[in-house]
């Protein structure tokens, strides 16, 4: 089985969460990890201003409520068990995590996964345009915001936007 390195940004910023909680309401009898405890275990390695600690309790809770509204709320909690289970310090300094790939999958089949994967697999196997795997790192911002737009429009909107239509509108507003 190959060894991935997937680093924490993996989870990704696809949606502003407006509610503060730092753990995951909706794990199942509170089994599954909290954002804080994922964070923790990140800054613990890498070492976080308390903004960063933020930023990384943010891109979580985003995350899940994005399984959330998708109905992968199962999913996700697995994945954050298995997050959490794998997480460690390569070279006392990068936090990492390997062998989640079925959860992962799992996840982002079910649609609340990571929106840059989700957008460039839509791109290359639903609308037969490029075929590459995003930088996780980099999905953040205008490349998650512009994620999130190809996710929600069709094939034909992307070949061939229509100025001012609903695809054009929602990249030009990332």
């Amino acid at each position: 089985m190959e060894t991935k390195n997937r680093p924490l940004a993996r989870l990704g910023a696809w949606l502003a969460l407006g509610a503060g909680l730092v753990s995951f309401a909706g794990s199942a009898g509170g089994c599954s990890p909290g954002a804080s405890d994922i964070c923790d275990i990140k800054c613990a390695c890498e070492g976080c201003t308390e903004a960063e600690r933020d930023d990384c309790v943010g891109e979580i809770e985003s995350t899940v409520t994005l399984a959330e509204s998708k109905g992968c709320t199962e999913q996700y909690d697995a994945w954050l068990v298995c997050v959490e289970k794998e997480a460690e310090c390569r070279d006392g300094e990068k936090f990492a995590f390997d062998g989640c790939d079925i959860e992962e999958d799992a996840l982002a089949d079910c649609g609340g996964g990571n929106q840059c994967s989700a957008a460039a697999k839509k791109l290359c196997d639903e609308c037969n345009f490029v075929c590459a795997e995003p930088d996780p790192d980099k999905c953040t911002g205008k490349y998650a915001c512009e994620s999130a737009c190809i996710v929600n429009a069709s094939c034909t909107e992307i070949a061939s936007p229509t100025p001012g239509g609903t695809f054009d509108m929602c990249m030009k507003g990332c």
